[in-house]
């Protein structure tokens, strides 16, 4: 059994690594993921991948959040050897995993005692930002406010980058957060490789030998890589990116203008 379990703050909630579940309940890790993916629609909103470090290096971890665990109980079945004692096992597991992020969920529901939550005031505060043309960090300070995070708003007067974004997205995502019909995949990639607004800090994304776009130091503020897996066992890097990175870049300005010139050239 693991000395310590994993709890991972991800885009999906705090999750946990499949290998340390298996390590823990005494399961074969590679059955765990057989019967994720023999499951693939069941779990499809509750696994990611993280990036973690390891003796070798920094790896790739597939990761389920407490509702994929739940899952995952459901749809494994144990041999007649790891059968003895699991249910024993599970328990001791989710007590150890459920009281970890039992300590985030005050933080991730939001209300902090308040009666507000949080997810839905920074969502609220980006809408209001966005109608009226305001400043959003100055609506995301009264919603970290009102649920009773004061603490935090000196965080939003220092950070580089937009708060309270629920999500990563691809660039032909981003194409349409930008709602511009002349910008499509291709060319926001491009723009991301080379940055007119600042030549001394691009770019945020380069092409390796293998002709796959990488992160550069500058881009990680804003991305992350994860390993895509293709048809027939095909894996490759490849990269997602916070709403931020549409800001940073000089793609989008915090009143809601339309796309900077600079793309169109």
């Amino acid at each position: 059994m693991t000395t310590e379990l994993r709890v991972i703050e991800s885009e999906i909630g705090m999750v946990v690594p499949v290998a340390d579940i298996a390590e823990m309940i005494g399961y074969h890790r590679s059955s765990i993921t057989k019967a994720i993916q023999a499951n693939e629609e069941a779990f499809k909103d509750l696994k990611t991948f993280q990036t973690l470090p390891t003796v070798g290096g920094l790896q790739p971890f597939l990761c389920l959040n407490e509702t994929g665990v739940d899952r995952l109980f459901l749809v494994i079945s144990p041999s007649s050897k790891t059968k003895k004692d699991l249910f024993k096992r599970v328990e001791e597991f989710r007590l150890k995993a459920f009281g970890n992020l039992s300590e985030h969920k005050q933080l991730t529901s939001g209300n902090n005692g308040t009666g507000n939550d949080l997810n839905s005031e920074i969502t609220k505060a980006k809408m209001l930002a966005q109608a009226t043309g305001g400043d959003v960090r100055e609506f995301q300070a009264i919603a970290l406010a009102k649920c009773g995070y004061s603490d935090y708003i000196p965080a939003l007067k220092t950070a580089a980058i937009t708060h309270g974004e629920s999500g990563w997205f691809n660039p032909t995502q981003l194409v349409t957060l930008c709602n511009d019909p002349l910008l499509n995949a291709e060319r926001l990639n491009y723009y991301l490789a080379n940055n007119p607004k600042d030549p001394e800090r691009r770019p945020y994304q380069y092409r390796d030998e293998n002709r796959i776009w990488r992160l550069t130091p500058l881009g990680m503020e804003h991305g992350r890589e994860y390993i895509f897996r293709g048809i027939g066992g095909h894996t490759e890097p490849r990269i997602e990116w916070r709403e931020s990175i549409l800001y940073a870049s000089g793609l989008l300005k915090h009143t809601g203008d339309s796309l900077a010139v600079a793309v169109r050239a």
